[in-house]
């Protein structure tokens, strides 16, 4: 199955891109697409993504079909999922 990868704000920016394609098979997490993402996209990107730990940033947005992505983000299936936007914070005031 095809997921479409969003990217918004600085994300775009260090990407490159808007919008990623992802060829699912089954059993993917939202960690796992992200690294691989990451991997595509060099270490801005993963910077902006993971944690000094290796996880997803807690202040990473994620909607999955519209949805925003709450708990353990990690280990999140993706399983039927066909969107994932990505936002990263916006700071202001």
């Amino acid at each position: 199955m095809k997921l479409t990868v969003d990217y918004t704000g600085q994300l775009a920016s260090v990407a490159g891109v808007s919008e990623d394609s992802v060829e699912l098979s089954g059993g993917e997490t939202l960690g796992s697409v992200l690294k691989n993402l990451a991997e595509s996209h060099g270490e801005k990107f993963s910077e902006l993504v993971f944690d000094d730990e290796g996880r997803i940033r807690s202040t990473l947005l994620a909607a999955l079909d519209g949805e925003q992505a709450t708990g353990d983000k990690d280990n999140l299936e993706l399983s039927g999922v066909r969107e994932l936007m990505l936002m990263t914070p916006i700071a202001g005031g």
